[in-house]
């Protein structure tokens, strides 16, 4: 399902508006940020886990000062503790921001192969209206509902949408044999469509055997943006079939655990009362959980991005370049 945030968020296309409360002065930005804190959808994951190690730490706080064993006092675990912190805090600071930029360069790939979707079905799109429809306007019509499904079924894919809603999508666009057919096919989807977008452009020039030559270039044309499509497809398949190496993920989390477990025995010997370290603790864990929580967010991008915006710009792009009108005659007649 889609992540939606309230307030400005990655999930929705922006507007001037939204650029506008997001750049507001410090004070103003920080206290909208602050009073929002509790509709926050990361908050609201991490907050069990940042309460189990607050609590941890109140508990251990409380057994190293008043518990011993025997002759031994559990104080004595706390020497050395405020070195292995230090050890520990470099590291964990380096594969934070690592495994973070690691998935923020994932989102940013994503949302550019959704620009490129836009872009290059535009193109095809405007390829189709000059140089399909005036020779032959059904085929014309068939290959831009194609192009307009194209965007839906690959939101479908990387959503993993049901097949009914799917099969809703494509008989609602180009009839029922022709939904079934897609759906029948052992491709993916997105795949079919473009083999669809091919034959259609390839008969359009078979057709018109008397002026082949010159629908030799368009076709060309139109078959490098077929191209650029299946590309996009293929770009959004492979971040959603390869994520951050698991190994990396496990590696950071078991960091995180040792960092976390020995907080309170650094706290602790520093002199930190027992609820001040349970505060200490809570602080600390809400910014490191946090960073990693987000980290684990955008990894997978197709959650957070405004698919399905970025389909409806898709289809009315495509829609107004077919309800071009021609050339006007008066500036045909000039040139």
């Amino acid at each position: 399902p889609a992540i939606i945030s309230a307030g400005s968020s990655y999930t929705r296309l922006w507007t001037q508006m939204t650029w506008w409360r997001h750049a507001n002065p410090p004070h103003i930005r920080y206290f909208r940020h602050l009073r929002s804190w509790p509709l926050s959808t990361s908050a609201r994951k991490i907050l069990p886990a940042v309460f189990m190690s607050s609590l941890y730490t109140l508990g251990m706080a409380f057994c190293l000062r008043h518990l011993r064993i025997g002759q031994y006092h559990l104080s004595s675990l706390t020497k050395g503790a405020s070195a292995a912190m230090t050890a520990l805090g470099a590291p964990l600071a380096l594969l934070l921001t690592l495994r973070a930029n690691a998935s923020l360069g994932r989102l940013n790939e994503a949302r550019l192969l959704c620009g490129r979707l836009i872009f290059h079905g535009r193109n095809l799109a405007s390829f189709l209206r000059v140089y399909v429809q005036p020779i032959q306007p059904k085929a014309a019509i068939m290959a831009a509902r194609y192009l307009i499904v194209l965007g839906w079924s690959i939101k479908a894919l990387v959503r993993y949408e049901s097949e009914d809603s799917q099969r809703e999508v494509y008989t609602i666009m180009l009839g029922k044999d022709e939904a079934e057919w897609i759906l029948s096919q052992p491709m993916n989807n997105p795949v079919a469509i473009a083999f669809r977008l091919r034959q259609i452009v390839a008969n359009v020039g078979m057709s018109n055997s008397n002026e082949s030559s010159s629908f030799f270039v368009p076709h060309s044309a139109m078959e490098t943006c077929i191209n650029d499509l299946d590309a996009v497809t293929g770009g959004l398949e492979r971040l959603m079939g390869s994520p951050i190496p698991p190994t990396y993920s496990r590696h950071l989390s078991r960091i995180m655990v040792m960092y976390l477990a020995n907080l309170p025995l650094a706290l602790v010997a520093s002199g930190t009362p027992s609820l001040g370290a349970m505060v200490a603790s809570a602080l600390a864990s809400y910014v490191l959980i946090g960073v990693d929580e987000i980290g684990m967010e955008i990894e997978n991008p197709f959650p957070l991005l405004p698919l399905q915006q970025i389909c409806g710009a898709h289809q009315n792009i495509v829609g107004n370049h077919m309800m071009l009108p021609d050339i006007p005659h008066d500036i045909e007649t000039h040139s």
